[in-house]
């Protein structure tokens, strides 16, 4: 996603790809096993570094990229099914997609503004280990 998002430049960039990196390892084990192995990195000041990094490109997607990232995000669940887990499949399939087509960097606007408020909704809720 860097090349994509053309982040290499600054500092803050760097320091949210990186938080990026961790969260979509995190997330990847999660999806894979089940269990929060390693931190989701949603602590107040975690959240901080993206918010300040993604607020320069808010509003900057439309209808089709949020279509196309919402395909992976917003599917049934079947009883039985943790939510968690399935948000964090829907997460991590969605990002290895749009890695693999090259999305436009609007689409992966999108889909990082959508990744930041499903963190911060696991981060909000003290029953989930995050």
């Amino acid at each position: 996603m860097r090349g994509i998002l053309g982040a290499e430049r600054s500092a803050g960039a760097r320091a949210y790809l990186d938080l990026l990196n961790d969260r979509l390892a995190a997330l990847s084990g999660l999806a894979e096993r089940g269990v929060v192995e390693r931190d989701l990195r949603t602590s107040p000041a975690d959240r901080a570094v993206a918010r300040r990094f993604l607020a320069g490109h808010e509003g900057a997607w439309d209808d089709g990229d949020e279509n196309l990232v919402r395909g992976y995000l917003d599917r049934w669940l079947r009883e039985g099914d943790d939510p968690l887990v399935a948000a964090a499949r829907g997460l991590t399939d969605a990002a290895g997609a749009l890695a693999a087509v090259r999305a436009r960097p609007e689409t992966l606007w999108f889909f990082l503004w959508e990744l930041e408020s499903v963190l911060s909704a696991f981060a909000d809720n003290p029953g989930r280990p995050c």
